[in-house]
């Protein structure tokens, strides 16, 4: 399979901005300039409404910004993912967390989140 280095944000199927890997471990995110117009900030604390490049911390999120880290499945939910893509013959530990935050199914052509 294939990892996701980048997706695409949208919230009521309005873009919001790019979520990318960065340096394979952190996250990097954008608002797109439309959303920077008349949009409002997603994580007001650490991705305020301003145009530029946010960096995420490796810790406590994983390299991720919370409001992202917030989709994915908790400690309980991953187990039950884990199971399920290896029943799938997928390996879980090659699945990175944008690659979980994408919807596989329609990812593959449009990585959107």
């Amino acid at each position: 399979m294939s990892r996701i280095n980048k997706l695409q944000v949208y919230y009521h199927e309005r873009e919001v901005g790019t979520l990318a890997l960065y340096k394979n471990r952190l996250a990097a995110f954008e608002y797109g300039s439309s959303w920077l117009a008349d949009g409002f900030p997603i994580s007001p604390f650490s991705l305020p409404l301003e145009k530029k490049v946010f960096i995420s911390k490796q810790d406590p999120l994983e390299g991720l910004f919370g409001v992202f880290s917030d989709s994915l499945p908790d400690g309980w939910g991953r187990i039950l993912v884990d199971r399920m893509m290896r029943k799938n013959g997928l390996n879980p530990n090659e699945s990175g967390n944008l690659d979980r935050l994408a919807d596989r199914r329609g990812a593959r052509n449009h990585n959107k989140w």
